[in-house]
């Protein structure tokens, strides 16, 4: 009985058919580069590009102007990379945060607003939020 056809692959048709876009690695496939995922390293633990064009996308004043300067973005982007010192429960914890009651830039170099929130996700306008599922690739064993 296989994992990926009995759980993964169905969970990924599942997130396609929602809309998510799914890069699915398959099974007994090993990648030798790491673009076809969207990363620049295999090492990447988010996928930057696409986080930062999302954070744009998100952060609009009401009549859709894009206010986050690329300096913010790389502030936000390590803001939620970097966890040193924590252990996985607590780096969990403050990513939940971070997502879920988004964090702070210190001017909105557009308006002049201090300290504007910086959302990670859009709860209002989902469109505008990236859903990607990329499964883990793995090679099937006998029994797996």
């Amino acid at each position: 009985m296989s994992e990926y056809s009995n759980v993964e692959k169905p969970f990924l048709d599942k997130l396609r058919q929602l809309g998510w876009e799914v890069i699915d690695h398959g099974s007994g496939f090993i990648p030798q580069d790491p673009a076809i995922s969207r990363r620049t390293s295999f090492r990447e633990v988010i996928l930057e590009q696409e986080f930062r064009a999302s954070l744009k996308r998100i952060n609009v004043t009401g009549d859709g102007r894009q206010w986050l300067t690329d300096k913010q973005v790389g502030d936000v982007v390590r803001e939620v990379v970097n966890q040193p010192g924590f252990g996985l429960l607590e780096a969990n914890k403050t990513i939940f945060e971070l997502l879920t009651k988004n964090t702070t830039a210190n001017i909105n170099e557009l308006t002049g607003e201090q300290s504007p929130v910086v959302r990670l996700i859009d709860f209002r306008h989902p469109e505008r939020n990236s859903f990607i599922a990329i499964n883990q690739f793995r090679i099937d064993t006998p029994g797996s």
